[in-house]
């Protein structure tokens, strides 16, 4: 009978262990994300948002780059993604990570991710579709596992009532009212 290999297990439970905290990760990220609307659609009081993006920001290491693209912008430290996140240019979202691929090496870890997106810019009161990938970087830290990189590329985005087959990618002036909202 042959013996089994004990570090073998244990290391095969601490991946398992590593992939359940990142995805626990991941699902707090979209959490706080969402958690700064009301259920009418409604972006919560100022102070309300400053303690949720304290929150959202927390999930990356000091050192994080939150890069978003040409759509989204560059965002390089924790103080950087909290003033973005705090901010924002919707007035409500709901995040869905969907088909998580995590491949953890060691005391770091990448991910890619599949987004898909309702939300309402807050200028012209505009719902969208979005949709996205999101190639992630972890690094276990003393804190547990947190976001060291988030790399966020548009599929389409595009207003609820117009087919992404017709209009593709920000029929609106999403740069602008993400960039007011930064400023």
């Amino acid at each position: 009978m042959a013996s089994i290999d004990m570090a073998s297990i244990e290391e095969r439970i601490r991946r398992l262990e590593d992939i359940d905290a990142i995805r626990d990760l991941k699902a707090r990220y979209a959490e706080y994300a969402d958690e700064k609307y009301t259920d009418d659609h409604r972006r919560k009081p100022q102070d309300e948002l400053d303690r949720i993006g304290r929150l959202q920001a927390g999930l990356f290491t000091e050192d994080a780059v939150w890069d978003g693209g040409e759509h989204f912008g560059l965002c390089e430290g924790r103080e950087a993604i909290y003033a973005f996140v705090r901010k924002g240019g919707w007035s409500f979202a709901m995040h869905y990570f969907l088909n998580p691929r995590i491949d953890i090496d060691g005391d770091t870890a990448k991910a890619r991710w599949m987004l898909w997106q309702v939300c309402t810019l807050t200028e012209g009161d505009t719902p969208c579709w979005m949709s996205a990938i999101e190639d992630d970087e972890y690094r276990r830290t003393p804190e547990g596992w947190l976001m060291s990189r988030m790399t966020f590329r548009l599929k389409f985005m595009t207003r609820f009532d117009v087919p992404w087959t017709e209009v593709r990618n920000l029929p609106f002036p999403v740069q602008q009212a993400l960039a007011k909202a930064k400023g």
